[in-house]
């Protein structure tokens, strides 16, 4: 029942207030929101074919088959979604949550923030398929075809694969920003 209960918010939303700023006691959790030409994709990986994928895209940000917006905004203090506050709920499942960054051309960027603005219900399992077709053939995600089925855990092995190496277009790091 929990899992069906994940299609019911909203699959995209843009953030229109501003992030308060974390005090330092925090600031292990804190990462920097994403840049308005940045893609930023979120998998909790703590299961074996892992728990779930989501993205942002600068500030919009679509939770596909995900109860965050939907549990978020039950309390009243919430200013809206965030990095930061989108990792913290992940982190339910525990603690191996990979956040995948990567900087776009404008025309790149603009094209996938145009997909996540038409992007419809997704149905329960499928967060990590709508991820993944949201970026693919574009920038640097050129090397991924659209998939019909895909995991959160097989969408991280596909990310891993883009930022190997020196000169690769982004990078992953955990909650705490340090390297995955």
């Amino acid at each position: 029942a929990a899992l069906l209960l994940h299609g019911c918010s909203p699959p995209t939303v843009i953030r229109t207030t501003p992030v308060a700023t974390a005090s330092p006691s925090n600031a292990k959790s804190v990462l920097a929101e994403p840049a308005a030409n940045e893609v930023v994709i979120v998998i909790n990986n703590n299961a074996v074919a892992g728990n779930h994928a989501g993205i942002f895209a600068g500030a919009r940000l679509n939770d596909p088959a995900g109860s965050y917006l939907g549990t978020r905004s039950q309390d009243s203090n919430w200013s809206g979604p965030s990095l930061a506050d989108y990792v913290e709920f992940q982190k339910e499942d525990g603690e191996r949550i990979q956040i995948y960054r990567f900087k776009l051309a404008p025309g790149d960027f603009a094209a996938i923030d145009n997909r996540m603005a038409s992007a419809g219900i997704t149905p329960p399992l499928f967060c990590a398929v709508q991820v993944h077709n949201l970026v693919a053939g574009l920038g640097p995600f050129g090397s991924l075809e659209k998939v019909g089925w895909t995991t959160p855990a097989s969408l991280a092995r596909q990310l891993d694969k883009l930022i190997d190496g020196q000169a690769a277009p982004g990078e992953c790091v955990m909650p705490d920003n340090q390297a995955c």
